[in-house]
Protein backbone atom coordinates (compact mmCIF):
# COMPACT_ATOMS: atom_id res chain seq x y z
CA UNK A 1 0.00 0.00 0.00
CA UNK A 2 1.24 3.59 -1.15
CA UNK A 3 0.93 5.41 1.84
CA UNK A 4 1.26 8.39 -0.66
CA UNK A 5 -1.71 7.60 -2.82
CA UNK A 6 -5.09 8.16 -1.08
CA UNK A 7 -7.15 5.52 -3.29
CA UNK A 8 -5.39 2.86 -0.80
CA UNK A 9 -7.51 4.43 2.31
CA UNK A 10 -10.53 2.66 0.39
CA UNK A 11 -11.90 -0.98 0.93
CA UNK A 12 -10.69 -3.20 -1.71
CA UNK A 13 -14.08 -3.63 -3.79
CA UNK A 14 -13.29 0.29 -4.72
CA UNK A 15 -10.11 0.33 -4.36
CA UNK A 16 -9.61 -2.46 -7.67
CA UNK A 17 -12.27 -0.44 -9.80
CA UNK A 18 -10.66 2.78 -9.41
CA UNK A 19 -7.58 1.64 -10.64
CA UNK A 20 -9.22 0.53 -13.55
CA UNK A 21 -9.68 4.38 -14.18
CA UNK A 22 -7.60 6.47 -12.22
CA UNK A 23 -3.27 5.71 -12.21
CA UNK A 24 -3.47 8.31 -9.44
CA UNK A 25 -4.86 11.12 -7.30
CA UNK A 26 -5.10 14.83 -8.47
CA UNK A 27 -4.58 17.60 -6.13
CA UNK A 28 -7.64 18.19 -4.99
CA UNK A 29 -8.87 14.38 -4.60
CA UNK A 30 -5.58 13.75 -2.42
CA UNK A 31 -6.99 16.69 -0.35
CA UNK A 32 -10.41 15.96 -0.05
CA UNK A 33 -10.85 12.04 0.36
CA UNK A 34 -9.02 11.62 3.69
CA UNK A 35 -11.11 14.40 5.54
CA UNK A 36 -14.46 12.72 4.17
CA UNK A 37 -13.42 9.30 5.29
CA UNK A 38 -13.09 10.81 8.61
CA UNK A 39 -16.67 12.24 8.81
CA UNK A 40 -15.70 15.88 7.94
CA UNK A 41 -17.98 18.09 6.06
CA UNK A 42 -15.84 19.14 3.02
CA UNK A 43 -16.55 22.57 1.02
CA UNK A 44 -14.23 22.00 -2.20
CA UNK A 45 -12.89 24.23 -4.44
CA UNK A 46 -11.05 23.62 -7.58
CA UNK A 47 -11.14 24.15 -11.48
CA UNK A 48 -13.93 22.64 -13.83
CA UNK A 49 -11.76 19.27 -15.24
CA UNK A 50 -9.57 18.95 -11.27
CA UNK A 51 -11.46 15.80 -10.49
CA UNK A 52 -13.47 17.71 -7.64
CA UNK A 53 -16.58 15.56 -8.31
CA UNK A 54 -14.52 11.98 -7.77
CA UNK A 55 -13.00 14.14 -4.81
CA UNK A 56 -16.60 13.87 -3.11
CA UNK A 57 -18.10 10.74 -4.84
CA UNK A 58 -15.77 8.26 -4.30
CA UNK A 59 -15.31 8.14 -0.46
CA UNK A 60 -19.01 8.93 -0.33
CA UNK A 61 -18.92 5.41 -2.35
CA UNK A 62 -16.54 3.68 -0.12
CA UNK A 63 -18.63 4.77 2.70
CA UNK A 64 -21.83 3.49 1.24
CA UNK A 65 -20.51 -0.08 0.85
CA UNK A 66 -18.99 -0.20 4.27
CA UNK A 67 -22.54 1.21 6.03
CA UNK A 68 -24.97 -0.42 3.87
CA UNK A 69 -27.19 2.21 3.87
CA UNK A 70 -31.08 2.13 3.05
CA UNK A 71 -32.19 3.90 -0.06
CA UNK A 72 -32.43 7.04 -0.73
CA UNK A 73 -28.99 7.33 1.10
CA UNK A 74 -26.91 9.31 -1.21
CA UNK A 75 -28.47 12.50 -2.34
CA UNK A 76 -26.49 14.83 -5.07
CA UNK A 77 -28.25 18.45 -5.62
CA UNK A 78 -27.04 20.45 -9.16
CA UNK A 79 -28.34 23.76 -10.24
CA UNK A 80 -28.99 22.94 -13.59
CA UNK A 81 -31.17 19.72 -15.18
CA UNK A 82 -28.81 19.58 -17.98
CA UNK A 83 -25.84 18.89 -15.16
CA UNK A 84 -27.88 16.19 -13.94
CA UNK A 85 -28.04 14.37 -17.15
CA UNK A 86 -24.73 14.78 -17.39
CA UNK A 87 -23.93 13.37 -14.19
CA UNK A 88 -26.42 10.38 -14.19
CA UNK A 89 -24.17 8.76 -17.15
CA UNK A 90 -21.06 9.67 -15.20
CA UNK A 91 -22.33 7.75 -12.09
CA UNK A 92 -24.08 4.44 -14.10
CA UNK A 93 -20.60 3.37 -14.95
CA UNK A 94 -19.54 3.38 -11.17
CA UNK A 95 -23.19 2.07 -9.88
CA UNK A 96 -22.62 -0.43 -12.40
CA UNK A 97 -19.28 -1.98 -11.03
CA UNK A 98 -20.77 -1.21 -7.44
CA UNK A 99 -24.10 -2.11 -7.62
CA UNK A 100 -26.36 0.88 -6.23
CA UNK A 101 -29.13 2.26 -8.18
CA UNK A 102 -29.22 6.04 -9.18
CA UNK A 103 -32.17 7.99 -10.61
CA UNK A 104 -33.01 11.41 -11.78
CA UNK A 105 -35.37 13.76 -10.55
CA UNK A 106 -36.55 17.28 -12.07
CA UNK A 107 -39.15 19.26 -13.56
CA UNK A 108 -39.29 17.21 -16.37
CA UNK A 109 -39.36 13.57 -14.63
CA UNK A 110 -42.97 11.94 -15.72
CA UNK A 111 -45.14 11.11 -13.53
CA UNK A 112 -45.07 7.07 -13.89
CA UNK A 113 -40.72 7.72 -13.13
CA UNK A 114 -41.82 9.98 -10.04
CA UNK A 115 -43.85 6.93 -8.90
CA UNK A 116 -41.20 4.14 -9.74
CA UNK A 117 -38.72 6.13 -7.49
CA UNK A 118 -41.64 6.44 -4.83
CA UNK A 119 -42.22 2.88 -4.98
CA UNK A 120 -38.48 1.56 -5.08
CA UNK A 121 -36.36 4.66 -3.82
CA UNK A 122 -33.01 4.39 -5.78
CA UNK A 123 -29.92 4.52 -3.72
CA UNK A 124 -28.91 7.88 -4.93
CA UNK A 125 -31.28 10.19 -6.42
CA UNK A 126 -29.72 13.32 -8.78
CA UNK A 127 -32.30 16.45 -7.82
CA UNK A 128 -31.82 20.12 -8.22
CA UNK A 129 -33.34 22.68 -4.76
CA UNK A 130 -36.77 23.63 -6.44
CA UNK A 131 -37.17 19.51 -6.68
CA UNK A 132 -36.33 18.78 -3.38
CA UNK A 133 -38.67 21.77 -2.06
CA UNK A 134 -41.43 19.82 -3.93
CA UNK A 135 -40.14 15.97 -2.96
CA UNK A 136 -40.66 17.54 0.82
CA UNK A 137 -43.90 18.02 0.44
CA UNK A 138 -45.04 13.76 -0.79
CA UNK A 139 -46.26 11.35 1.86
CA UNK A 140 -44.38 9.15 0.26
CA UNK A 141 -41.29 10.49 -0.90
CA UNK A 142 -40.97 12.31 2.33
CA UNK A 143 -40.26 8.94 3.85
CA UNK A 144 -37.70 7.62 1.06
CA UNK A 145 -35.82 10.64 1.98
CA UNK A 146 -35.38 9.86 6.07
CA UNK A 147 -32.86 7.51 5.05
CA UNK A 148 -30.00 10.10 3.38
CA UNK A 149 -26.70 9.78 4.69
CA UNK A 150 -24.62 11.78 1.90
CA UNK A 151 -25.40 15.12 0.65
CA UNK A 152 -23.40 16.58 -2.50
CA UNK A 153 -23.83 20.21 -3.79
CA UNK A 154 -22.56 20.97 -6.95
CA UNK A 155 -22.12 24.36 -8.25
CA UNK A 156 -22.37 26.14 -5.01
CA UNK A 157 -21.25 29.45 -6.17
CA UNK A 158 -24.14 29.09 -8.56
CA UNK A 159 -26.71 29.33 -5.55
CA UNK A 160 -25.27 30.95 -2.95
CA UNK A 161 -25.60 34.48 -4.03
CA UNK A 162 -28.70 34.71 -4.80
CA UNK A 163 -32.80 33.17 -3.98
CA UNK A 164 -32.33 29.54 -5.04
CA UNK A 165 -28.98 28.92 -2.92
CA UNK A 166 -31.16 30.56 0.33
CA UNK A 167 -34.20 28.03 -1.08
CA UNK A 168 -31.76 25.33 -1.01
CA UNK A 169 -31.16 25.97 2.59
CA UNK A 170 -34.41 26.21 3.89
CA UNK A 171 -35.14 22.71 2.16
CA UNK A 172 -32.11 21.22 3.61
CA UNK A 173 -32.98 22.77 6.91
CA UNK A 174 -36.80 20.52 6.37
CA UNK A 175 -35.08 17.62 5.49
CA UNK A 176 -32.66 18.11 8.01
CA UNK A 177 -35.54 17.83 10.48
CA UNK A 178 -36.60 14.45 8.78
CA UNK A 179 -33.54 12.33 8.76
CA UNK A 180 -32.67 9.35 11.45
CA UNK A 181 -29.21 10.55 11.35
CA UNK A 182 -27.29 13.93 10.88
CA UNK A 183 -25.65 13.34 7.32
CA UNK A 184 -22.25 14.21 5.60
CA UNK A 185 -22.32 17.68 3.64
CA UNK A 186 -20.30 17.75 0.76
CA UNK A 187 -20.09 21.37 -1.22
CA UNK A 188 -18.29 22.11 -4.69
CA UNK A 189 -17.29 24.96 -6.08
CA UNK A 190 -15.38 27.27 -8.81
CA UNK A 191 -13.26 29.73 -6.72
CA UNK A 192 -14.89 32.05 -3.96
CA UNK A 193 -14.23 35.01 -2.55
CA UNK A 194 -15.51 33.74 0.99
CA UNK A 195 -15.45 30.05 1.31
CA UNK A 196 -15.62 30.10 5.04
CA UNK A 197 -19.49 32.10 4.50
CA UNK A 198 -19.83 29.55 2.25
CA UNK A 199 -19.52 26.85 3.81
CA UNK A 200 -21.25 28.43 6.89
CA UNK A 201 -24.23 29.04 4.68
CA UNK A 202 -25.05 25.31 3.86
CA UNK A 203 -23.99 23.91 7.37
CA UNK A 204 -26.32 21.99 8.66
CA UNK A 205 -25.22 21.21 11.85
CA UNK A 206 -22.15 22.22 13.87
CA UNK A 207 -19.85 19.13 13.18
CA UNK A 208 -16.26 20.27 11.91
CA UNK A 209 -15.79 21.32 8.19
CA UNK A 210 -12.78 21.22 6.14
CA UNK A 211 -12.17 24.24 2.94
CA UNK A 212 -9.93 22.09 0.36
CA UNK A 213 -8.57 24.78 -1.94
CA UNK A 214 -6.96 23.75 -4.35
CA UNK A 215 -6.67 26.41 -7.74
CA UNK A 216 -3.82 26.84 -10.13
CA UNK A 217 -2.88 30.20 -8.49
CA UNK A 218 -2.16 28.93 -5.09
CA UNK A 219 -1.20 25.26 -3.43
CA UNK A 220 -3.39 23.20 -1.57
CA UNK A 221 -4.62 24.95 1.38
CA UNK A 222 -7.01 23.14 4.26
CA UNK A 223 -8.42 24.94 6.64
Amino acid sequence: MDKNNVFDLFGKKLRNIVRERFSSPTPIQKGVIPEILKGRNVLTISETGSGKTEAAMLPVFDLWIKESPKPISILYITPLRSLNRDLLKRIRWWSGKLGFTVSVRHGDTSSSERSKQARNPPDMLISTPETLQAMLTGKVMRQNLKNIRYIIIDEVHELAPNKRGLQLCVGLERLNVLLKKKPLLLCMSATVGSPERIAKFFSLDEREYRIVNVTKNKKRSIM
